[in-house]
């Protein structure tokens, strides 16, 4: 039977996961959906949160400190808010649900950055297919395509940010575009960052959200913060449901450059609007993503 498990809260010790009926797992409550898998590294058990906004996995300095990892070259890491020269180590495998990772030159960072043993990236992810049910705070990990697409509100297709679009080569490659996100009758980019607690968009879908009515500071998992202005979008729909006018945050976040997504509207999707649905679910190697509720 293939691997399946459900993932558990990034900064508790996960039990080992049964193949049958995982347990149903937290989420963590000040960080809706900041959720972690147990992965295996040798004879360790480390938890690594799972990041749909990150291209590459990252793991933390006392991780690597634990492992003895031998140190890799200094790459730059493009985060959200900045890009950023970081040490890396090689990993020679990474098993994530029985499936092996070979040869990984993780990024380092400070384990008090990350509040977890280490980030699950896209260079990952894009073998499986994550559900995240936020009304029974569950979420699950699987193989793309084991299981079928459960039915709801609107099952849209994605297309694939590949290494040869832009500035996405040395940063998201593999990151997912929706083609079910509108204002009005706009179809604008967007894409998912399970780790964000807030959607921004970009200052190009600023342009059509009303006046400024303040400033909230921005923070990202590398120590880098920014401005954004508070604006309201006089109507949102994704995925068939009408959000009707919607505050969202806008700024020049660094993220819509790496994607090539400064020249046109375009929205990262955080936990405060995808907790609006009971469940999504995004499949890396099917390119598409799910929503329902």
């Amino acid at each position: 039977m293939a691997a399946a498990a459900s993932a558990t809260a990034a900064q508790a010790r996960a039990q080992t996961t049964p193949t049958t009926a995982p347990p149903d797992a937290r989420i963590l409550d000040n960080l809706l959906t900041r959720v972690g898998v147990e992965v295996e590294i040798g004879q360790d058990h480390p938890v690594f949160v799972i990041d749909t906004g990150a291209e590459r996995t990252s793991i933390s300095d006392s991780l690597a400190r634990r492992l003895d990892l031998a140190p890799g070259p200094d790459v730059i890491v493009h985060g959200i808010t900045a890009a950023q020269r970081t040490p890396t180590v090689l990993l020679p495998r990474l098993e994530v649900l029985q499936r092996p990772f070979t040869d990984l030159v993780p990024p380092v960072f400070q384990h008090s950055l990350l509040g977890a043993d280490g980030f699950l990236g896209l260079d990952v992810l894009s073998q499986f297919r994550l559900g995240l049910d936020f009304q029974r705070r569950r979420a699950t990990l699987a193989p793309s395509g084991q299981t079928r697409f459960f039915s709801g509100v609107g099952t849209a297709t994605a297309r694939r940010i590949g290494p040869d679009r832009g500035g996405a080569r040395s940063a998201r490659g593999g990151q997912l575009l929706l083609s079910s996100v509108r204002i009005g009758d706009a179809v604008i980019d967007a894409f998912i960052d399970s780790g964000a607690q807030h959607s921004v968009g970009n200052l190009r879908l600023a342009d059509l959200a009303g006046p400024s009515t303040g400033e909230l500071q921005l923070f990202g998992v590398v120590g880098q913060s920014l401005t954004a202005q508070q604006r309201t979008l006089p109507d949102l729909k994704i995925a068939r449901r009408d959000f009707g006018p919607t505050p969202l945050l806008f700024a020049d976040l660094h993220a819509f450059r790496v994607l090539d997504l400064s020249d046109r509207p375009a929205l990262l999707l955080g936990a405060d609007l995808l907790t609006r649905f009971r469940r999504i679910t995004l499949d890396y190697g099917a390119s598409r993503v799910a929503f329902e509720g």
